[in-house]
């Protein structure tokens, strides 16, 4: 999603500014499922803070909140869905201490394809504000007879329930959470999600379900956050659990849910990014906090006053961040007021630059424009895949190499850069294991410091072919296979 002075998103959440004493701020987010009957559907999730919106009596003589949307799904110039709403609030007689928020699900058929979804807001009780609006590229792809996982849909709570709601699923109620971002307060990760044509594609034969929180960077499983169940198969299976994340220290994750056979075989895969910060103890909190000193009133980043853009643009700064920065800067999302932000900002900047540190930051503003507008999936803004981080740490690749269609291959890509600061002829292979998807993971790179998989083109096959030797490196010949001549020359 794109960001503007009165637009802020971030991985699929966005918050919306008018120019009133209040800022309306709102957050969507959005999931995918099959409806083996029906074909696919998309579910849409608008969570409005009740503290950002204005609020007038209705005829009960209680104060309300309206807010107007309108939700739109494209295809090129064609209109595939439109809805025109209102919203309104819990009623309330006290303004000021009894004020929730308040959120909207819409369920939507829509069959397989690439579409934009487009939401205007507005508050009703602001006259004179425009709408604003924010655009998502959002792709549907279920298939007959492949195994597949819904995207996982991060809820707030569940319960059993008889009734029928927008909210209910498969004898659930379902609160969804509508963010990605776990501070102190969160301490437990509730989450849903559906998988599809087990019993067709595997008869009787049961499977595995497994389910783990990764850290985003190293790609390492958290033990404490794992775990699996021996499944039968099914026309439709559901996975409504939580993990206790009281111990998980701050950072970027990814949640991941995987369907293995037997023998152990990868047959599907879903991921979900989130971030967690836990506020670290006085001993463990022993960091450089020389920035709370600073006087920033007449900096750029004063003039950043909104403390929901502070926090994106603190977000988009961990590929470049060092890890003690990286956990200093979750923690400043979660706790820290304005003014600290912006002098942890300031200070990030200005000991990259120390001469023009707001030149640096606009420098790195455009690349995180680019790489949004090019490597954004779903709920996953640019700068949190694995293509916008290389991009952001090492610049623009001199080649890019693309099979997305090879024989017996995941598509793949392999960057290739003439210089990388101090080596040379430094190459990258991402992959997208996920049938039907678009996030491509960094499989191997010869650069030091990155990811180093000695049997990356074997990897690269496995689609095809079982993967039971662990000393091999090299993958079965097959004809249109080129992967190997393209990473020894790039063309």
């Amino acid at each position: 999603m794109k960001k503007s002075t009165l637009i802020l998103i971030c991985s699929c959440l966005f918050s919306m500014y008018s120019l009133e004493a209040k800022n309306l701020q709102a957050n969507l987010s959005y999931a995918t499922f099959l409806a083996p009957q029906n074909g696919p559907y998309i579910e849409t999730y608008l969570a409005v803070d009740g503290h950002s919106v204005h609020y007038k009596k209705n005829g009960d003589a209680l104060y309300q909140a309206s807010i107007e949307a309108s939700l739109i799904f494209l295809q090129g110039d064609s209109i595939r869905y439109f809805d025109k709403f209102n919203l309104l609030s819990p009623q309330t007689a006290d303004t000021l201490n009894a004020v929730s928020n308040f959120t909207d699900l819409h369920r939507i058929s829509l069959p397989n394809g690439s579409y934009t979804m487009e939401l205007k807001i507005k508050d009703n009780n602001a006259p004179g504000t425009k709408p604003y609006m924010v655009r998502q590229n959002v792709i549907v792809n279920y298939y007959t007879n492949v195994i597949s996982i819904s995207d996982i849909e991060l809820i707030n709570s569940y319960s059993v329930s008889e009734k029928e709601s927008p909210l209910v699923k498969n004898g659930y109620d379902i609160v969804p959470y509508v963010d990605n971002f776990y501070g102190a307060n969160k301490n437990t990760l509730k989450f849903y999600c559906e998988y599809y044509h087990t019993k067709s594609v595997l008869g009787n034969t049961d499977f595995l379900l497994t389910y783990q929180i990764v850290n985003f960077e190293s790609h390492r499983i958290v033990d404490a956050n794992s775990n699996f169940s021996k499944q039968s198969p099914k026309d439709v299976g559901i996975l409504l659990t939580e993990f206790d994340i009281t111990d998980l220290p701050s950072g970027n994750y990814n949640l991941v849910v995987n369907i293995r056979d037997k023998e152990n075989n990868l047959l599907a895969s879903k991921e979900c990014f989130f971030q967690r910060s836990r506020p670290l103890t006085l001993a463990q909190d022993a960091g450089d906090l020389n920035y709370m000193k600073l006087d920033v009133s007449t900096t750029f980043a004063a003039e950043i006053s909104q403390r929901d853009t502070l926090a994106e643009y603190i977000r988009c700064l961990w590929p470049i961040s060092s890890p003690n920065e990286n956990t200093f800067a979750l923690n400043q999302l979660e706790m820290a007021d304005t003014k600290l932000m912006q002098q942890y900002f300031y200070d990030f900047w200005q000991k990259r630059n120390a001469q023009n540190p707001q030149l640096a930051w606009l420098n790195y503003k455009k690349e995180v424009d680019l790489v949004n507008a090019s490597y954004t999936i779903g709920k996953k803004k640019g700068y949190m895949t694995e293509r916008g981080r290389v991009y952001l740490v090492y610049g623009a690749p001199n080649q890019i190499s693309k099979a997305y269609n090879e024989p017996s291959t995941y598509p793949y890509e392999v960057w290739h850069y003439y210089t990388l600061k101090n080596q040379s002829n430094r190459k990258f292979v991402f992959y997208c294991p996920e049938i039907g998807g678009h996030d491509f993971s960094l499989l191997h790179s010869d650069a030091r410091g990155e990811v180093f998989e000695s049997q990356w083109m074997v990897i690269l096959k496995k689609r095809t072919e079982t993967m039971n030797d662990f000393d091999k490196t090299k993958a079965r010949s097959t004809y249109g296979n080129n992967f190997e001549q393209i990473f020894q020359n790039p063309r």
